[in-house]
């Protein structure tokens, strides 16, 4: 069996790092005046898609940011950072083996800042075969776009792919367009588990 014979496909949050909003609105926090803080959900939804899409220069968020919070540009960084600073460590070793045998790819709704940390600190550069990252291609799930853009890059078949999100809506989406082995990602034990079976079957019905 050839590497290529099947095509993992991951996403990135809540899989291989936990999302934190509470540790990202304490960073954020006015020191001055707590009480009166705002938090990201008052970050209008628009600076968070433009910048996810690369639609928006770094520079320009952060001083989105600063001027909506009240706070510098290093407490941004920080709550950034604070974000996605936690990892599955297991799950992130049970990838890197499968790896070994599998190409192995990532397609996340991600921006720069996430992703810069998340490549500099935590999966470490060349963790996945290719990554395919939404503000690389102006893409987000579960745009059915994107599943397309993925399967004509990588030259496979939807039966080859198996796909691991922790959102119901994009796992939806996934098999809309054609891939066949889409799992919910609830529990990185429970995941391992039918990564393994599926990986070791020779064939992907």
């Amino acid at each position: 069996m050839t590497k290529r014979e099947k095509l993992f496909v991951f996403d990135i949050g809540n899989v291989f790092v936990k999302l934190d909003p509470v540790s990202r609105d304490r960073a954020v926090a006015r020191s001055d005046d707590p009480s009166s803080s705002k938090r990201y959900r008052d970050v209008p939804r628009a600076v968070f898609r433009d910048f996810c899409r690369g639609h928006m220069a770094e520079a320009d968020y952060v001083q989105a940011l600063t001027e909506i919070f009240g706070v510098g540009s290093d407490a941004v960084y920080a709550a950034e950072h604070a974000y996605v600073a936690e990892s599955f460590a297991g799950f992130i070793d049970v990838v890197r083996a499968l790896k070994e045998r599998h190409r192995v790819v990532c397609l996340s709704n991600n921006q720069t800042i996430h992703w810069r940390y998340i490549n500099d600190n935590i999966l470490k550069p060349g963790y996945f075969d290719r990554e395919y990252l939404s503000q690389n291609m102006g893409l987000e799930k579960p745009d059915p776009e994107i599943f397309r853009a993925l399967t004509e890059a990588e030259d496979c078949a939807g039966k080859d792919v198996v796909f691991v999100d922790d959102i119901e809506e994009n796992i939806l989406a996934a098999r809309a367009a054609g891939w066949q082995h889409c799992i919910h990602h609830v529990d990185p034990n429970e995941t391992a588990r039918m990564l393994e079976a599926i990986a070791s079957d020779h064939t992907t019905n």
